[in-house]
């Protein structure tokens, strides 16, 4: 199963994040757009992202302040601005009644999707990259733990599932590995249990 890398909770969220944007791209690129469809994909979408955001907020950003100060100020105003675009994306999404209006809505999720996109590599070249000379491997841990601790329901009930089924299978082994060695105290079986792996 490979051994514990900490961070890869954070890369490897992106890429299944990266995978949802592309089933929204997809979704939207069809000549006749189900907007039923479309709204529980990008509901689901968001829900990650809202708590993946959430969890760099109170837990990773802060613990990367302590290291490196001011290196995250300009990624939380990035969040500040996709909440407004989610405000903006669910009024229109919940009032598609014509041609028109799926127009506008097909042209908003594009510029979200591409702009999430630089956001995600924003984060991976402006932070990530810096990991491995601020944290031992031990702080690592416990930095994760805390941010599965952040929303540990929702991370449990929803985002750890919804990220596995998006990986391929050497990135889904790195994803058991982590959680192997850094989930909270006696959740890894109750999360191999979510994932139906025995």
């Amino acid at each position: 199963m490979g051994n514990c890398q900490p961070f890869a909770i954070m890369r490897l969220t992106h890429e299944a994040i990266r995978s949802g944007l592309k089933e929204i791209k997809e979704l939207i690129s069809d000549k006749y757009v189900d907007v039923e469809k479309l709204k529980a994909t990008f509901n689901d979408i968001k829900r990650v992202i809202q708590l993946h955001a959430s969890q760099e907020e109170a837990v990773f950003y802060v613990e990367l302040s302590k290291k490196k100060k001011g290196v995250t100020s300009h990624f939380t105003s990035e969040h500040e601005e996709e909440k407004q675009a989610f405000e903006t994306i669910d009024d229109l999404m919940n009032d598609v009644n014509s041609d028109e209006t799926q127009y506008l809505l097909i042209d908003l999720l594009n510029s979200w999707v591409d702009n999430h996109l630089e956001h995600l590599i924003h984060e991976e070249e402006g932070l990530m990259n810096l990991l491995p000379e601020l944290f031992t491997y031990v702080e690592s841990v416990q930095v994760v733990r805390l941010i599965i601790e952040f929303d540990l329901e929702e991370f449990e009930h929803f985002q750890l599932k919804w990220v596995y089924d998006r990986l391929n299978s050497k990135q889904k082994e790195v994803y058991l590995g982590m959680l192997k060695g850094c989930s909270p105290a006696n959740k890894f079986e109750d999360f191999l249990a979510k994932l139906a792996i025995e």
